[in-house]
């Protein structure tokens, strides 16, 4: 799965647990709670997994469980991915300047799609 150009800069990456899925497609931040926050080299591997899943064709339910948020050095928000291991989607959310929303398709039972699963659930 191809990862926003300013992923290389991710410090902090937060595991997020989705509790509202109405309207996802205005969204401009991935709603929920965070679940558990991973820093520098646990960033950068669980970054590796979403990295190295397959793509795959985009269906239609759209109702993600989980997401991720990516943070730079100083805070700011990189971007967001929201997943649907239902219907295969992300939603890949880029703020300003960028300000981007894209729908892509994920193959959801891979190998390393059902690993980001995992390591989802366990937190």
């Amino acid at each position: 799965m191809l990862l926003p150009a300013t992923s290389p800069q991710t410090h902090s990456l937060e595991c997020v647990r989705i509790d509202d899925h109405a309207e996802s497609h205005k969204w401009t931040t991935v709603p929920g709670t965070a679940v558990g926050t991973l820093l520098d080299q646990e960033a950068a591997e669980l970054l590796d997994v979403v990295a190295s899943i397959p793509t795959g064709d985009v269906m239609r339910c759209f109702m993600p469980g989980y997401g991720i948020r990516a943070r730079s050095a100083d805070g700011l928000i990189l971007f967001e991915i929201a997943f649907c291991f239902q219907c295969n989607n992300a939603l890949v959310l880029q703020p300003e300047p960028h300000q981007r929303q894209d729908l892509v398709g994920f193959k959801a039972d891979s190998r390393r799609g059902q690993e980001l699963l995992a390591r989802f659930r366990a937190f």
